[in-house]
């Protein structure tokens, strides 16, 4: 195991990893809930989000011309300065109805370093280490986020928002610092715009419908912690429910990584049906107890699906003859556009059904999981021939 921390470029990886996961978390796992506790209602945060993701779709090819002139790392600055605008806002409150336009803005040009993820794995990471290396990715994430977690509940519950935002600001920064050791400057050969729409309009690639088909899930993601939240109707059970959830999935990810690598497709349609079966469970269950329980069982086993998932995506970046940075920023223009449909409708529709469209977003997912195990056979039975 030692080449999995002893090599320079996977030990800043880990390192930046989880300084975006603990800077990060109040935006991506209490973000929905604390647009919900500022008074927003659920059909303008799903709209918020919506609008979010389609101003990270049109500005991701920024990601290549950025990077290729400045670097993977000054990207991730820029990126990080609008989540620390993000979390201000959050945390604030008081104004966001008033800012509302401003705080869409920053979120989606937050999302403009998405693609540098599958950037740097496909640069750095071997094919055989690939599974237990985004296994490691995910605890570090996991570990992050857990500690991070604390540190938000306590801050919401106690008011101690200058505290809370000063640590928020400073792992932002520490993750530019961990990636600019191992940093590196994209090749672009071509107008990185017209490059990205050309290939995600024109390329019948089976690559872009699975990133797409990653949009339902990703909303079940963000979405189901402010379900649990509604339910709850308490703050501190919902922050400690989250936390013991993170803590948990550190056992279950560790037993993936190893199993992927043998194996890939039977690791995939194995992560499929459970994770199927587990978010089928939001559909019927109506007791506090059994939500909260689902709730952390989901979460646990989200890693280690997106472990199962990820490296078969980055295998697919791999071996395609396309240039990788180009398909990374492609994946994400394919997610981002196909959130920014679904994230309309689903407002619409919440205008009308209230609480009902939870329903709708995990029966979304669970057909989305099934799709998406297909479509990666469809690919791997493609390469091998």
């Amino acid at each position: 195991m030692k080449e999995y921390f002893y090599k320079k470029e996977y030990k800043y990886m880990y390192l930046g990893t989880v300084s975006y996961s603990f800077a990060n978390a109040l935006i991506g796992t209490f973000g929905t809930v604390m647009l919900y506790k500022s008074g927003i209602p659920i059909w303008i945060i799903l709209l918020i989000y919506g609008l979010r993701f389609g101003i990270t779709g049109f500005i991701t090819p920024l990601f290549v011309t950025i990077s290729s002139k400045l670097g993977i790392a000054k990207c991730i600055l820029i990126s990080n300065i609008f989540s620390i605008i993000c979390a201000y806002m959050m945390l604030d409150g008081t104004n966001l109805y008033q800012n509302i336009i401003i705080f869409i803005l920053a979120m989606g040009f937050m999302g403009l370093s998405n693609p540098s993820t599958d950037a740097l794995s496909s640069k750095y990471v071997d094919k055989e280490h690939r599974g237990r290396y985004n296994s490691l990715i995910n605890i570090s994430k996991i570990l992050g986020t857990a500690l991070a977690s604390c540190l938000v509940a306590w801050g919401v519950i106690t008011d101690s928002i200058i505290i809370l935002f000063s640590i928020i600001f400073v792992f932002f920064v520490l993750q530019y610092i961990f990636i600019r050791k191992i940093d590196y400057k994209v090749e672009s050969k071509t107008n990185a715009f017209k490059s990205t729409m050309k290939y995600l309009f024109k390329s019948k690639s089976r690559y872009k419908i699975i990133y797409a088909l990653t949009t339902n899930q990703i909303i079940e993601r963000q979405f189901a912690p402010l379900y649990l939240y509604i339910v709850l109707k308490d703050f501190s059970a919902f922050s400690s429910i989250i936390i013991v959830s993170l803590l948990l999935q550190i056992v279950t990810i560790t037993l993936i990584g190893k199993y992927t690598d043998k194996n890939l497709s039977k690791a995939n349609n194995l992560v499929t049906i459970i994770k199927a079966m587990i978010t089928g469970v939001y559909l019927f269950a109506r007791n506090k107890v059994i939500i909260s329980l689902n709730n952390m069982l989901s979460d646990n086993f989200a890693k280690v699906y997106e472990t199962s998932i990820q490296t078969s995506i980055q295998n697919i970046i791999k071996e395609s003859k396309e240039d990788n940075d180009l398909l990374s920023s492609v994946g994400q223009m394919s997610l981002c556009f196909t959130e920014v449909v679904i994230f309309i409708v689903l407002a619409i529709l919440s205008n009308f059904i209230g609480e009902k469209i939870f329903y709708i977003i995990f029966i979304l997912s669970i057909i989305s999981t099934i799709w998406i195990n297909l479509n990666i056979k469809k690919e791997q039975l493609k390469n091998r021939n």
